[in-house]
């Protein structure tokens, strides 16, 4: 190839000397340099874009990013360990604070960053100022630049970022998200404390499991969705999911930890539905929903009401004022094969006597034998306040009103929201329960219910459980197949019924 020696050595001396240039060369990105630092670091097409729009951020000043991707994939990692590493390479005068949902946890990544520095410091070009390297806060040495790392309510105090603010990990688990204070006191932390130490040209970068719809991420999104860039990536393409990769509805992601369909498949029948989408899925809540799902209703939907009935309820969730929550007030009825159809739904924030009016009028409307309230507390008030206005019409038809659940019963109306359901959605997943026609407000507020210890229960779903309850018990207990209800269910009456006599 060469004419002489000299040239060869000299083709070699050059092709050496490239070598040792591209090996002192700092990877400019965050997950081009967990792939030099890291030995275990896996470079994967999500694991690719997270570092590339990390890398936005720190480029691009005043950004704002959202991050969610399944847990042990290397998100915070390549959010928190190596952007904080290729900002401060970039600029070691810049200021970073890493907020989490505990002083542990943003600590654990503040060791790693400072290790990585301490390890790798003539390559990065980096090193620890002698006087702060704790690994709470640390400094760039002879620079400005550093990081505080620190619990999301621990209080950040007497510093500023003008570089980049990354929150990872707002709340610790499903428990914590499900408590309304402590997502108030979040959310709040973030926009008192957090977002005022932001200075201008400072990015902000979240990462999170989505565990609740009013989570942090939730909030952001729905206050400031224009303001943030969303990066969603799901352990399986599914519709009607948010996929920042662009997959086909039932590709799996290319696992950083080797995860395989099988391996993601195991993993959402031991988590559950609602953890299997909140950490691997990124949403709050399956868009089929968790407890009821929509499939069941549309699959079992009734477009008219059966011609037979055999007895019609009222059900009420009650509210006191009229502000906030509202009254539940549904209409369901038997049929004749056992089966009961749920079909008309009025629910709306509303006074005891308008919604005490609102259920005595909904009762004469359908024939409604029962008007029966929810009465764990006050509920000598609750049926006073309904009698009362049922004393006020004159109705065809004899109306009762009584509590729910009923007194010296075994096991009536105990236990939480999600045990109380327990027989209205196992009617609904087999047909057994059946809704006539569109009730939008209602299928909406049920495909949205994750159940959780704290998950509030929707007012109309609540009150359906109480008409359910009590036409399940009114008289005698049916076995039904679900095809023979829908089968039957537009059929006329049999044959001996329409026998004359005589």
């Amino acid at each position: 190839m060469f004419s002489d020696t000299p040239m060869a050595a000299h083709a070699l001396a050059e092709a050496e000397h490239l070598a040792q240039l591209r090996a002192r060369r700092v990877p400019d990105t965050p997950h081009d340099l967990g792939r030099r630092l890291l030995p275990n670091y896996r470079l994967t097409p999500a694991v690719s874009m997270v570092g590339q729009e990390i890398d936005r951020a720190i480029r691009e000043p005043n950004d704002r990013l959202i991050i969610t991707m399944p847990p042990r994939e290397s998100k915070s990692t390549t959010a928190a360990v190596l952007g904080t590493l290729v900002a401060l390479v970039r600029n070691p005068d810049t200021r970073i604070i890493l907020a989490s949902y505990a002083d542990e946890l943003a600590e654990k990544h503040s060791r790693q960053a400072r290790r990585l520095i301490n390890d790798h410091g003539e390559l990065l070009g980096l090193a620890l100022s002698a006087d702060k390297s704790s690994a709470g806060q640390w400094t760039v040495a002879g620079r400005r630049g550093g990081l505080l790392a620190s619990g999301i309510l621990s209080g950040i105090t007497g510093h500023g970022t003008d570089g980049l603010l990354i929150v990872d990990d707002a709340v610790k688990n499903m428990s914590d998200a499900d408590s309304p204070t402590l997502r108030r006191r979040v959310a709040e932390e973030f926009r008192a404390t957090l977002m005022s130490r932001v200075e201008p040209g400072a990015s902000v970068v979240v990462v999170g499991t989505r565990w609740h719809a009013d989570d942090l991420i939730g909030t952001l999104l729905a206050e400031e969705g224009d303001r943030w860039r969303l990066v969603s990536i799901p352990a399986v393409a599914a519709e009607d999911v948010p996929d920042s990769l662009g997959r086909a509805p039932g590709e799996c992601m290319v696992s950083a930890v080797g995860r395989t369909a099988a391996d993601f498949a195991e993993r959402r029948r031991s988590l559950g539905e609602r953890a299997w989408w909140a950490e691997f899925m990124g949403l709050p809540a399956s868009p089929e929903g968790n407890v009821i799902r929509q499939e069941w209703l549309d699959q079992h939907r009734l477009s008219a009401m059966p011609s037979r009935l055999l007895r019609t309820v009222v059900g009420v969730d009650p509210c006191d004022s009229g502000q906030g929550d509202a009254a539940g007030i549904v209409a369901a009825s038997l049929t004749a094969e056992g089966a009961v159809v749920v079909h008309r739904d009025i629910s709306a924030p509303m006074t005891p006597d308008q919604w005490a009016e609102a259920a005595v009028r909904l009762a004469i409307d359908t024939g409604a034998s029962e008007v029966a309230v929810e009465s764990f507390a006050a509920r000598e008030g609750y049926l006073s306040v309904v009698r009362t206005a049922l004393a006020r019409h004159n109705s065809p038809h004899h109306i009762i009103v009584s509590a729910w659940p009923p007194r010296n019963t075994s096991g009536r109306g105990r236990g939480n929201a999600l045990q109380r359901s327990a027989k209205l959605v196992q009617g609904l997943e087999t047909g057994t329960t059946r809704l006539v026609g569109s009730l939008p407000n209602w299928e909406t507020a049920a495909v949205s219910w994750q159940g959780g210890e704290r998950d509030h229960q929707a007012d109309c779903l609540a009150a359906t459980v109480v008409a359910h309850d009590v036409l399940t018990h009114g008289g005698q207990v049916y076995i039904v197949n679900p095809a023979d209800v829908a089968r039957r269910s537009h059929a006329g009456p049999p044959a001996w019924m329409r026998r004359r006599i005589g």
